[in-house]
């Protein structure tokens, strides 16, 4: 059955303790490069169920809405392999035309997850903001024994120089959504320019399985355009602590039934 539901505050059982561990971490991929990794533990010796979440293409992993998604998840019981993209530091400063360099760095931090025996290989998930999305659903597709992804700020529309309505980019962007069965998650900010919220509705009830969608307010970095100061900063910590819930929820909810 296709649809999709507005994600609510309900909260998953599952552990609390917030005392956690975090771990820098550089990892090699296939081609030489360096990823640097920052992993969050939650207390205890596991093993944890763990996701991996992929960066924005210039909205590195200590940015807000990673750095809260990844508080909100060790609160949960959830390990957080946090990471940058290897052209951040080391080589042409954009993406790889086709992702598939993104790919590769997104895929050695999956590998190192599983080696980790801290780590529950049986519940794994990938997840990413904006162009991390993207590269996740790459990840998701070529490994089914992940359990469902999170999508943060999906790129699911586009406006052209011939219409000021937004055209749909979803199924361009995550092929084969329509036939994915696993649990997915869409998480915006309603004034989102790569993302119109109707669309997303749209898109999110066309997959396969009953999507959660939570729309909150903020543009594409979760901020609210017009503020300044003090303001902005405290709208952009209420919004993406309340995007790390809407995450948190949801992945604790299907590695902790």
């Amino acid at each position: 059955m296709t649809g999709f539901d507005m994600a609510i505050g309900s909260l998953a059982t599952g552990p609390t303790d917030s005392h956690t561990l975090c771990q820098t971490l550089k990892i090699g991929t296939p081609r030489g490069a360096i990823v640097d990794v920052l992993l969050d533990l939650p207390a205890g010796n596991g093993p944890f169920p763990a996701i991996v979440l992929g960066p924005g293409g210039d909205y590195a992993m200590v940015r807000p809405a990673l750095a809260q998604a990844a508080r909100q998840l060790v609160a949960r019981g959830i390990a957080v392999f946090r990471f940058n993209w290897a052209y951040y530091t080391q080589e042409a400063g954009h993406p790889s035309q086709d992702l598939a360099l993104e790919v590769e760095d997104m895929a050695a931090v999956l590998s190192r997850a599983r080696a980790d025996p801290r780590i529950a290989g049986d519940k794994l998930f990938v997840g990413g903001k904006s162009l991390g999305s993207l590269v996740a659903w790459r990840l998701l597709q070529s490994n089914k024994d992940l359990k469902a992804a999170v999508m943060l700020t999906p790129i699911c529309s586009s406006i052209t120089e011939e219409s000021s309505a937004p055209t749909p980019t979803g199924d361009a962007r995550y092929p084969g959504a329509a036939a994915e069965l696993r649990p997915l998650a869409f998480i915006l900010g309603e004034q989102d320019p790569f993302c119109a919220v109707p669309l997303l509705y749209r898109f999110a009830a066309g997959t396969g399985s009953t999507s959660r969608v939570a729309v909150i307010a903020g543009d594409h970095s979760f901020e609210i355009p017009g503020l300044t100061a003090s303001a902005a900063t405290e709208s952009t910590l209420r919004n993406t602590s309340l995007a790390g819930m809407f995450a948190a929820d949801f992945i604790a909810g299907i590695a902790w039934r």
